[in-house]
């Protein structure tokens, strides 16, 4: 089923009574913040091994009243070392390319400008490091490639998450040794996870996979599928709109993305 995974895996976090979130390649804190507001009892982790966007993240003033807590590491399933490939971006400005950092080395047009040596760390290393009772644990999984590795790296810990949204692709487009969709989802089927849903139909590149536990208790296997009806049927209205009256949609969208506009303003003059 293709809906707006963001929003839906922000909408299950109280829900399943998240204790932990986990945003795995931050890059600047943005979507650790959305978080923090749908969970505000919950320790949020960002984990972002770019040098240049961590010092920035280090330095906001709003993920520290938040309290994001950063931690400087590539997350993979080795504890060690790796070169990090760092792309050409306006680090200063929203440029989504701050995002394309990888420990795959691209080629072609997106080919890195530079490479840092970042330390690299397993998620049951980190977790365990940072345990505490009746952890329930959230993944925001966007690793440029490495999902695999990340997931990998949970080990024993796998039991304790209960949502992952993963960015997967089908096709070796960032590294040529990288694990692609299909072997990430029978990964996570092993552990012990089903697919709810994804933000792009699966003839797509890359695209986003949202993930649950196969077996919960009956009431949270309610909300679930509640919240996953909703997401779909917010998802057809707007098709349908789109369909009968695309001035109207146009208006619907611009006034989201004012909403959004705003929001981020706030954000910015607070930091």
């Amino acid at each position: 089923m293709v809906v707006n995974t963001r929003r839906l895996f922000v909408q299950l976090l109280r829900p399943l009574c998240i204790s932990d979130v986990c945003d795995v390649g931050s890059m600047d804190g943005e979507d650790a913040v959305t978080f923090r507001r749908a969970v505000p009892h919950a320790r949020v982790y960002a984990f972002e091994p770019n040098p240049v966007n961590y010092r920035l993240m280090a330095a906001d003033r709003a993920l520290e009243r938040c309290d994001i807590r950063l931690v400087p590491l590539a997350i993979s399933n080795l504890d060690g070392e790796a070169d990090f490939f760092l792309p050409e971006a306006q680090y200063l400005q929203r440029d989504p390319r701050r995002g394309m950092g990888s420990l795959h080395r691209r080629a072609g047009e997106w080919a890195p400008c530079a490479a840092a040596r970042v330390s690299t760390m397993r998620l049951d290393t980190f977790l365990a490091h940072n345990r505490r009772p009746n952890m329930r644990l959230a993944l925001w999984i966007d690793t440029e490639g490495s999902a695999y590795e990340v997931v990998e790296g949970l080990g024993g810990w796998a039991g304790q998450v209960q949502l992952l949204h993963i960015e997967v692709e089908t096709a070796p487009c960032i590294g040529s040794r990288q694990r692609l969709y299909p072997q990430v989802k029978s990964l996570l089927w092993r552990l012990g996870f089903a697919e709810l849903a994804t933000d792009q139909r699966k003839s797509h590149v890359q695209f986003n996979a949202l993930f649950v536990r196969r077996q919960m208790p009956l009431g949270l296997s309610l909300a679930v599928r509640a919240s996953l009806l909703s997401a779909s049927l917010r998802r057809l209205a707007g098709s349908l709109l789109g369909a009968c009256c695309p001035a109207c949609l146009r208006r619907y969208q611009a006034c989201i993305a004012g909403g959004a506009r705003e929001a981020d303003a706030h954000n910015r003059a607070a930091r």
